[in-house]
């Protein structure tokens, strides 16, 4: 199970994320940056924006703080494991708590680094735009599914798993520089939490609780159906960092974490869709790594 100092590197990690992410904004569309003056395309900055904020995520997760946590930074992403089996609730919600209290202080901390330019651009917060909030509901949806569906397959193979994020954070690149302007690409209910609590923007926020959250239970079940389940919960399995996670595929047998033992009525799934079932692809990759 996870302890404290997962816990902690998870509240770091999404913190310093939110800091990179106001500083990016403001760097790109606050009044008076040098990068606004120089570039006046306004199309091209919402791409160096989304580079920025992405490359931001995808090092946290590679550094310690992610390797130690596994660098959800993300409550979808942690639904998405929990729903796998990879949390059981209680890590769950400490991960998602640890995120939205990151995520506010980062939005704090880039507010008192940049003052009124942060404030300019309300603190990074993300509303709903083009179509309004159902649209920006749809385009959350399916861009966290997109998301959740890219991460679970990487991490599911052996060979891809170094690569999840950067494969990750190339797509959200790609999804900030087309989807902004419709929702402002959130993907993630803390990294919009955290700006409206400290900006006071709270316009169109459920959205961004509800859309990301379905379009991850969506990709979680979806991978369910098909695998089962998936090899491990962090983004970055690396030996040197103890994986604290459920029945790591990544981990040798004898000093993996188990489930505690449960009853025939206990054994659904954690929201009740059914048994859970391991599946050919996680059992091809607990081969592949045992090799």
């Amino acid at each position: 199970m996870v302890g404290w100092r997962e816990v902690t590197a998870e509240f770091a990690g999404t913190a310093l994320l939110l800091l990179l992410v106001v500083s990016a904004t403001v760097a790109g569309f606050a009044p008076g940056s040098p990068l606004v003056d120089t570039v006046p395309n306004e199309d091209l900055r919402r791409l160096l924006t989304g580079v920025l904020t992405s490359t931001a995520a995808a090092g946290i997760i590679y550094s310690p703080l992610g390797r130690i946590s596994g660098g959800h930074l993300n409550p979808s992403v942690t639904t998405a494991f929990w729903v796998l089996g990879k949390m059981t609730s209680g890590s769950a919600l400490k991960y998602a708590a640890a995120q939205v209290a990151g995520a506010s202080t980062g939005a704090l901390a880039a507010l008192l680094v940049w003052d009124g330019a942060a404030a300019s651009v309300r603190v990074g917060a993300t509303v709903p735009g083009l179509g309004g909030a159902a649209t920006a509901l749809v385009a959350e949806a399916v861009m966290t599914f997109l998301l959740l569906t890219l991460i679970l397959t990487f991490v599911d193979s052996p060979r891809l798993m170094p690569y999840t994020a950067a494969a990750a954070s190339s797509l959200v690149a790609v999804l900030v520089f087309t989807e902004a302007p419709v929702s402002g690409t959130s993907l993630n209910p803390a990294r919009s939490i955290g700006p409206a609590l400290v900006g006071g923007t709270w316009t169109g926020l459920w959205v961004y609780l509800v859309a990301p959250t379905l379009g991850a239970l969506t990709a979680a079940l979806l991978h369910r159906r098909l695998w089962g389940t998936v090899a491990c919960a962090k983004l970055m399995h690396d030996q040197a960092y103890p994986c604290r996670f459920l029945n790591c595929a990544y981990t040798s047998p004898e000093d993996r974490i188990q489930r505690p033992v449960r009853t025939r009525s206990a054994a659904l799934s954690p929201i009740g869709f059914g048994r859970w079932r391991p599946g050919a692809r996680h059992h091809r990759s607990r081969r592949e790594h045992r090799r």
